[in-house]
């Protein structure tokens, strides 16, 4: 083969590459994106996203705590959370995972406008007999208020200390940013029972979403760890775009039915 053939065939070969890139917005709005949140966010321009809704895996395989690693999953052993994800195993070196979520906070906080917001959810746990409350991982970022998401039931199977009750969502926010009129009325604490009627291992709760959607003016709602399609489904609710991205063919499978359902049970109403 000649040189000017191989260059020829090199160049085809990008340009096939580059048309199979997704083109924002087109390729991400109200889409469900497969791939992996820190490239796909690459891929998208600055202050392109209102809000930004998120729970990350938690790590949770590489617990000292082992209750998810010797098969005790209490009311989840149905749920498949002792399984760990598609396509994930949740159980990275601590160093290499706290790289891993500060990565992706350096993006979302990019695609954010100046009045823009990031609401992070993540778990605060015991991990060899001190508290993990995440600082690693939030600090240098501009967390404006923690809130606290009380949720019913939990495992803990180890006796130092008492079962935990709640999650951690971080307002990490632009200097912009503001609730609509008298949604601050709702505190900082928020009781919301735990999704139990979802395929996904570890689902949000719809409501929950649909409380931080509606306290803002977003148009555009974007969720890089989409899983199920749940901050759509809240989006959606309320008359907003959104745009997920999810690592797992499966789960975007799985979101993308569940808010074809939604779409058409909304219809019938």
């Amino acid at each position: 083969m000649s040189q000017s053939t191989t260059t020829k065939t090199r160049a085809v070969t990008r340009n096939k590459k580059a048309s199979k890139m997704p083109k924002f917005p087109n390729d991400f709005v109200n889409k469900i994106v497969c791939g992996d949140a820190v490239k796909i966010m690459k891929q998208m321009p600055d202050g392109s996203i209102d809000l930004i809704v998120t729970s990350p895996p938690y790590n949770l395989k590489n617990s000292t705590g082992n209750g998810m690693k010797d098969g005790r999953g209490g009311k989840w052993a149905n749920a498949a959370l002792q399984n760990g994800y598609s396509h994930h195993d949740d159980c990275m070196p601590h160093d290499e995972y706290v790289k891993w979520q500060r990565d992706c906070l350096v993006e979302m906080l990019r695609l954010i406008p100046e009045d823009g917001a990031i609401f992070y959810n993540h778990k605060w746990r015991v991990q060899g007999g001190l508290l993990q409350d995440r600082q690693d991982i939030v600090a240098g970022f501009p967390v404006r208020q923690i809130i606290i998401w009380r949720r019913k039931g939990g495992l803990n199977f180890n006796a130092g200390y008492f079962l935990p009750t709640y999650e951690v969502i971080y307002l990490i926010a632009k200097p912009e940013f503001k609730l609509i009129p008298k949604a601050n009325a709702h505190g900082d604490i928020w009781e919301f029972t735990q999704e139990m009627n979802n395929e996904h291992p570890a689902a949000f709760p719809v409501n929950l979403i649909d409380r931080i959607v509606s306290s803002t003016n977003a148009k555009i709602v974007l969720d890089p760890f989409m899983g199920s399609g749940t901050t759509a489904i809240a989006a959606i609710n309320h008359d907003r775009n959104y745009v997920g991205i999810e690592l797992s063919p499966e789960y975007c499978e799985m979101a993308e039915k569940r808010i074809k359902k939604h779409k058409a049970q909304a219809k019938l109403l």
